[in-house]
């Protein structure tokens, strides 16, 4: 009975959702290595390709972050110190 509990309890969760935040569940899913081979077995939605592509410009950026591993910790103090570096203790 508690997998047929845990099932409705995520069916509704899902539909609870919004569509942003159903795109992040999926990106979960797809970097579980269990959980990813039971997405790829789905069929494949028409249009959906297009919806849920993220822009080129967005996958270079992220591509392009180079950083401490803090960075999202510390990000103000670290933007301060490359200031500083930058354009001196004016910054």
């Amino acid at each position: 009975m508690s997998a047929a509990f845990d099932y409705e309890d995520m069916h509704h969760l899902v539909d609870r959702l919004t569509p942003t935040q159903v795109r992040r569940l999926r990106l979960l899913v797809t970097q579980d290595e269990e959980l990813s081979r039971v997405a790829r077995s789905l069929p494949a939605v028409e249009g959906r390709e297009a919806e849920e592509s993220v822009p080129a410009g967005l996958l270079a950026l992220i591509g392009s972050v180079n950083g401490p591993e803090d960075l999202a910790e510390e990000h103000d103090e670290y933007i301060r110190e490359r200031m500083r570096e930058r354009f001196g203790d004016s910054a």
